[in-house]
């Protein structure tokens, strides 16, 4: 499966998601959240990452220097701005549907690919977060899985310091717990033991406070689901050496 941002495919799947709310509704010009100018704001963004696209693949031949490439700052912002778009058109057909559209919240992972890959910082996560959890819980293949695994990683990766630092750690629903536990399993599930590796020792560095309950949980699954020996050993290992004590919660 692939989550990678293509202007031309990333487009035709917003315009087609969004089509019916917009062609129900009169267009109001003086309303910068109105479907219309929220629609028109997407499609140039959508042309200034697809020329910060062009313009890195031209850097292959040509220095950064000369070709005065995008800042990680530049691109954070732009992929905010989008980010920001996407979910003024989740809220206004919210608003006027009662629901939330899964496939334009899903929307929000190719973006937020597009900002760890050229460099940039994420800053705001939650439609992503939900958006990865509800694939983690669709998906079964095994390779399928281990590619989840690796764009979860990129995700961490990319989020900025202040997401990083975790100041709300009593809210046990906060994206980034999330996305690092989620990471954890879908690792797990894919039966890759250097991705288990990876995604435990994070788990381990970004939520030390819940590593010890994950393990503990996670040889308890290794009894429930016949998992093969070599990602048991993993868990065994990883549960004796942070599982072995009392809960910190």
């Amino acid at each position: 499966m692939d989550f990678s941002f293509n202007a031309n495919t990333f487009r035709d799947l917003f315009h087609n998601t969004v089509a019916e709310y917009i062609d129900a509704v009169a267009a109001d010009e003086q309303d910068v959240n109105s479907p219309q100018n929220l629609l028109a704001a997407m499609d140039q963004a959508i042309d200034v990452m697809a020329r910060a696209d062009a313009d890195s693949a031209v850097k292959k031949e040509m220095s950064a220097e000369s070709m005065g490439l995008l800042e990680e700052k530049d691109i954070s912002k732009i992929g905010q701005y989008t980010l920001d778009l996407l979910e003024g058109m989740v809220s206004y057909v919210q608003a006027n549907t009662g629901e939330q559209n899964r496939d334009l919240i899903r929307l929000s992972i190719p973006v937020s690919l597009w900002v760890a890959r050229h460099g940039g910082k994420l800053s705001q996560i939650d439609m992503l977060v939900n958006s990865l959890a509800g694939y983690a819980n669709e998906l079964t293949e095994q390779h399928v899985l281990a590619d989840l695994a690796a764009v979860i990683k990129e995700v961490i990766d990319a989020c900025d310091d202040e997401i990083r630092r975790d100041m709300e750690q009593t809210n046990m629903m906060r994206p980034w717990r999330i996305l690092n536990l989620n990471y954890g399993i879908v690792a797990t599930r894919s039966h890759q033991t250097e991705l288990i590796e990876q995604a435990y020792d994070a788990l381990i560095k970004n939520l030390p406070q819940d590593a010890r309950q994950f393990f503990k949980e996670g040889m308890q699954q290794m009894d429930i689901i016949d998992y093969p020996d070599e990602v048991r050993e993993v868990v065994e290992r990883y549960n004796n050496m942070w599982g072995a004590e009392s809960s910190l919660h």
